[in-house]
């Protein structure tokens, strides 16, 4: 009977696991149709035809949605299987549809259909509606990312269900997301990015994100919260990146954050930020941007500043600092820009300040400062604009290499000095009411001059000496080696040329130099008839990133472009290496551009004539050549003019190829100041895009004849714009014709597009050059210059990246 029983219930067994496997599969299946089906329904909300991509067109349900364009799945085990193999069945865990063009209603997907999702990416879409509470059952979702939509309503708290969420990007849907930030994003403990600029979230910053102790990066920028910084920011070890400008934050800054030591950027600007700068701020030495500025900190500014030596930004303006500025600031020797700019400092200005000699953008007006102008100012050769007007500063001003436009130094006590900076000359302003005082002084001089006669000759026997060395060094250049060995040239017999060369510029004498800059001087040398410009670079015991010498060699030999200078050859050798280009005879639009009379010759025809000129070079390069090449150092300084005004790129010695761009550490902050793309501060990713955003800044410059500074500000911000188009037109050209009306507004509207912070959001240079030959303009914003603001072309701008190619 037993033996029966046994038999029995092995039987049913048998009968049964047939049965079991059929129904696990049965309810896998059901589980991957649910997923389908609620990805279909939500596609028949939003738009059967979204995008000119169509990015929705294979999803059918008479394809298995693994198949479908932007959905990805996963094989997993159904609950209750684990017998046998072929048990993993698939389910959907990526969703990815950026830049679609989808618009509709967010919550009209089920998101608890699709439990096994993982990855969900729809940024750069229009969408719309609140983020349901849904969302909080994802629980194995690793990356959100719904930035630059329309979404609206506040945050869910159910979002701290999101356990497993590393990447949280919801910024850029301007002033729809709103409300109190929850205090259950603290309960996010794998989260490394939290991007929330750019939107109306109001309340105070959770302390809870002290929590967070994987965050790199923190984006609040741009919303209206409010109360103090929490100190708990201050605990999270990992931070590198904190953007907290523009709102409402009050209070002091936490003594904690000088806990932040892999701390790179810390932008607090903008807000209503009281006290001290805490001591312990000094331990961030890792910080490269330290922005401060339009807040109310006060007191004096330490010499523990000069700790902070990796510094390539820093802007404390329009705060209440006292005191005088030390000497110490000139240890960070990497300083790019500095402004400190609408403070109560008093005192001098400090020599140290020479040693920083990367320095692009100097700003000290606004202050009580005294004293002379530091003569270390003329070691400063990548000065582009220097700023010491309002201040109570006296005495001679030497100069620099910068033009009159970019110096400005008026509302002083008495500076005296070159007269294109509109200085009264040092002689004149010395002989008012001081002839007694010169007749005695020029008694001292005699006996000065008697007393260090002898100096005088020593300096001249050293000097005399120094001259023989150099010329020996190209001597040795000349003799020492091959020159068809160490000169490559086009078009003529490299030995020759090498010798002309010399011949023509008497061994590069100083009465042959046209500019120079940090890294050598361009000479003018005629041979056989023709003018060439001879770009000499500094010794090679000064000159060490041999990188830019051979990347500036690499790009233009294998570029062929009328909009491109043409390198007719070089000199590589140990003992001295030049470049060897046509001669463009205007220089570059910066000079022209800050010279009034130059100005006036360049007509509207002519400025559009060379944005379109600038635009073909660039599209050339990121289109047209074998591997695409990224400028990275686009600015009107290396915009060339030859004598009929057209336009030519220049200055490749940052360029690189695209897919080498990651190989070079220098790729992450090459560029200039005010040119540079914002992403670089944040992401540190560098695309053609990055070049397409200083094109958009140069083609600014060119309308309004000047750098378009604070006009850039409403990008970062979403500001209403009601400031007329006509406003900001370079005053010194005439007013356009009807005509011409309309290629301005197109020039503004490229530059705008060009401009957006989201990289994704800016048109392509072949879009850009399309938009340009085409005119194309959209209806609505043709009207009466007179009658055009700027925020009709914010309004419009993206309708570049449409252009039909």
């Amino acid at each position: 009977m037993l033996l029966l029983d046994f038999k029995m219930s092995l039987l049913l067994l048998l009968v049964a696991l047939p049965l079991l496997f059929s129904s696990a599969n049965s309810k896998a299946v059901t589980q991957l149709d649910r997923e389908a089906e609620a990805l279909l329904r939500w596609k028949s909300s939003i738009s059967d035809e979204a995008g000119p991509s169509g990015c929705l067109k294979s999803w059918s349900k008479h394809i298995s949605p693994c198949n479908w364009t932007g959905v990805a799945c996963i094989n997993t085990v159904p609950q209750g299987r684990g017998l046998g193999d072929g048990g993993a069945v698939p389910s959907v865990a990526n969703i990815s549809l950026p830049m679609c063009n989808l618009s509709g209603r967010l919550d009209g997907l089920d998101f608890v259909a699709l439990p096994r999702l993982a990855h969900l990416d729809l940024n750069d879409n229009n969408l719309s509606g609140p983020i349901p509470p849904s969302i909080g059952t994802l629980g194995e979702l690793t990356k959100l990312d719904l930035s630059s939509n329309s979404i609206s309503g506040p945050i869910p708290p159910s979002i701290g269900n999101l356990t497993s969420l590393t990447y949280l990007d919801l910024s850029q849907n301007y002033q729809f997301l709103n409300g109190h930030l929850p205090s259950t994003l603290g309960m996010l403990h794998n989260l490394w990015k939290l991007d929330l600029c750019r939107n109306s979230f109001t309340g105070p910053v959770p302390p809870s994100l002290g929590n967070l102790t994987s965050l790199e990066f923190i984006g609040l920028s741009c919303n209206k919260l409010s109360g103090n910084i929490p100190h708990e920011l201050g605990m999270l070890p990992r931070l590198s990146f904190l953007h907290l400008l523009q709102n409402n934050i009050s209070g002091s800054i936490p003594g904690s954050f000088g806990n932040l030591t892999r701390l790179e950027l810390l932008d607090l600007s903008y807000n209503h930020i009281l006290g001290t700068i805490p001591s312990t701020f000094w331990n961030l030495k890792s910080l490269k941007t330290l922005v401060l500025a339009s807040n109310r900190i006060n007191g004096p500014l330490p010499q523990e500043i000069g700790f902070l030596v990796t510094l390539t930004h820093l802007d404390l303006s329009s705060n209440q600092f006292t005191g005088s500025i030390p000497p110490q600031i000139g240890q960070c020797r990497r300083l790019l820009q500095l402004s400190i700019s609408d403070n109560l400092l008093t005192g001098s200005i400090p020599q140290d300040l020479g040693q920083c000699t990367g320095l692009y953008d100097l700003d000290f007006s606004r202050n009580n400062l005294s004293g002379t102008i530091p003569i270390s100012f003329a070691q400063l050769y990548q000065l582009h604009n220097l700023n010491l007007s309002y201040n109570s500063l006296g005495g001679r001003f030497g100069g620099t290499s910068l033009p009159s436009a970019l110096v400005s130094l008026d509302h002083n006590i008495d500076i005296c000095g070159d007269r294109r900076y509109g200085l009264t000359p040092c002689e004149a302003s010395e002989l008012d009411g001081k002839n007694e005082g010169k007749r005695h002084n020029k008694r001292l001089i005699l006996a000065l001059l008697l007393a260090f006669g002898l100096f005088f000759i020593v300096c001249l026997a050293i000097g005399s000496l120094a001259l023989f060395c150099w010329r020996r060094k190209f001597a040795n250049c000349r003799t020492k080696s091959k020159p068809a060995d160490m000169f490559s040239i086009w078009n003529f017999d490299g030995k020759i040329a090498f010798q002309d060369l010399l011949d023509a510029t008497e061994n590069f004498d100083e009465k042959y130099c046209i500019g120079s800059g940090g890294h050598g001087s361009v000479y003018r040398a005629e041979v056989r008839g023709s003018v060439f410009a001879v770009k000499l670079l500094h010794s090679m015991e000064d000159y060490t990133d041999e990188g830019t010498f051979h990347a500036e060699i690499d790009v233009l030999t294998k570029t062929r472009h009328r909009c491109i200078v043409k390198l007719y050859g070089y000199c590589s050798h140990s003992q001295c290496r030049f470049l060897v280009y046509d001669l463009m005879e205007r220089g570059s639009l910066a000079s022209i551009l800050h010279e009034e009379q130059l100005a006036r010759e360049l007509d509207w025809p002519k400025r559009v004539a060379i944005v379109r000129d600038v635009a073909q070079a660039l599209s050339y390069l990121h289109h047209d050549c074998d591997e695409p090449i990224i400028h990275r150092d686009i600015k009107s300084n290396n915009i060339l003019l030859d004598r009929d005004f057209k336009g030519y790129v220049s200055d490749f010695g940052m360029a690189r190829k695209l897919k080498h761009i990651y190989s070079s550490s220098s790729a992450i902050f090459a560029g200039t100041c005010g040119y540079m793309a914002p992403e670089l501060s944040s992401s540190m990713v560098l695309t053609e895009k990055c070049d397409v955003y200083s094109f958009g800044v140069v083609v600014m410059e060119l309308v309004m004849g000047k750098h378009p500074g604070d006009l850039l500000l409403p990008f970062f911000c979403q500001t209403q714009q009601h400031k007329k188009l006509k406003d900001i037109l370079d005053q010194r050209i005439g007013e356009p014709t009807s005509n011409e009306e309309k290629d301005i507004i197109l020039l503004v509207l490229v530059a705008f597009g060009c401009l957006q912070i989201c990289p994704k959001a800016r048109p392509t240079m072949q879009q850009v050059c399309q938009a340009l030959t085409d005119r194309s303009c959209p209806a609505a914003i043709l009207k009466p210059l007179h009658e055009v603001t700027l925020q009709d072309l914010h309004d419009f701008c993206s309708t570049i990246r449409n252009i039909g190619l």
